[in-house]
């Protein structure tokens, strides 16, 4: 079976292969609406106003379809940034959600069949928690303005990059929230894997070592180790630029007489670079996967995303004092778990 690639390169593929239809809810003087999104053969359907950027912000009829159009900039933004991390995390959502969550909370069931003799007690199942932090719900949110200029002298496309961006931003913060806590944790002893340098023959060598045989056999070393922990993977997380010689070495090759087959074991990969802007005279970087390392993720079982609710839009009165003509707030209340120690294995690749 063919590992499956994650990266936007591909989520953006796969949007190219169909039509895609949904409903985005926004919010206006207090009051429910949606705006429909529509994406056919990868291309995402833009609202166009069909009168100055000034007449959209004088009556509530008229800002709702400045509303839509700001909505579906968002989502424009949105799609050029896809979220990664969803083959790793469970998605549980619901609005009465507190804002702190023991860590106790994760939990699984267990339940094991034995043969039964009669007279004996039969053997019943648990819940099991997961380690992990403490979780909790965090606000994020973020602003855009429109200004008297902009509406003056009717700069439509300011206003649309600044709508994308703010889409971008979003998700870019969220493969943040949940990929971030995975390469940036501190593992020690059972959840690392070394390097093994290994020359053509397969015997060790660190000097003349071969690349892609070292790489093939440092992955199933990884594998090995995180099945002895009994946390097995499926998912490897990775920078870009290794995805190509990843994929190289989990498949089959040839060298020097002999055959290696695919190795078995990994069944997704996620490559992950981070992100960064400059917001003012202020930078933000959300650090991506190192090129010397890789993730290799039980999914799922301890990564839990935690949504309250997901992104809000809606409008603000205007700032006469500083010529704002409107403001657009977007905010979301979310918050992740993860259980690293249990779920993942950090492999240190071979330099290539």
């Amino acid at each position: 079976m063919a590992v499956k690639v994650i990266s936007i390169e591909t989520l953006k593929d796969a949007k190219r292969q169909g039509t895609f239809e949904q409903k985005v809810p926004f919010t206006l003087n207090h009051r429910e609406y949606a705006a429909i999104k529509r994406i056919v053969n990868g291309e995402m359907e833009v609202f166009s106003f069909n009168r100055p950027l000034g007449e959209m912000i004088t009556t509530d009829a008229v800002r709702k379809e400045l509303m839509e159009k700001v909505v579906l900039d968002v989502e424009l933004g949105r799609e050029a940034t896809p979220v990664l991390f969803t083959p790793i995390y469970e998605r549980l959502e619901d609005s009465n959600f507190p804002e702190v969550f023991e860590a106790k909370w994760a939990q699984r069931g267990v339940v094991v069949f034995a043969e039964h003799i009669e007279g004996q007690e039969v053997r019943f199942g648990h819940l099991q928690a997961e380690q992990g932090p403490i979780a909790r719900i965090v606000t994020y949110a973020a602003g855009i303005e429109y200004t008297e200029d902009m509406v003056e002298y009717n700069r439509t496309f300011d206003m649309e990059e600044i709508n994308r961006a703010f889409g971008e931003a979003y998700n870019a913060l969220l493969n943040h929230l949940h990929l971030g806590p995975i390469i940036t944790y501190n593992y020690a002893n059972a959840n690392e894997t070394a390097p093994v340098l290994v020359d053509v023959e397969g015997n060790p060598d660190t000097s003349g070592y071969h690349k892609l045989l070292s790489l093939r056999e440092t992955l199933k070393q990884g594998l090995a180790d995180a099945r002895k922990e009994k946390r097995p993977g499926t998912i490897l997380l990775v920078a870009g630029e290794r995805l190509e010689h990843v994929q190289e070495a989990l498949g089959s090759f040839y060298v020097r007489g002999t055959d290696y087959p695919p190795l078995s074991g990994i069944e997704q990969i996620v490559a992950y670079d981070g992100w960064e802007a400059e917001v003012g005279k202020k930078k933000v970087t959300y650090n991506g996967v190192a090129n010397d390392k890789a993730y290799l993720i039980r999914p799922k079982r301890g990564f839990k995303e935690l949504i309250k609710h997901d992104l809000r839009i809606d409008a603000t009165m205007p700032d006469l004092s500083r010529l704002i003509e409107a403001q657009i707030v977007g905010r979301a209340r979310r918050g992740v778990f993860a259980a690293l120690p249990e779920n993942v294995q950090e492999i240190t690749l071979p330099d290539f």
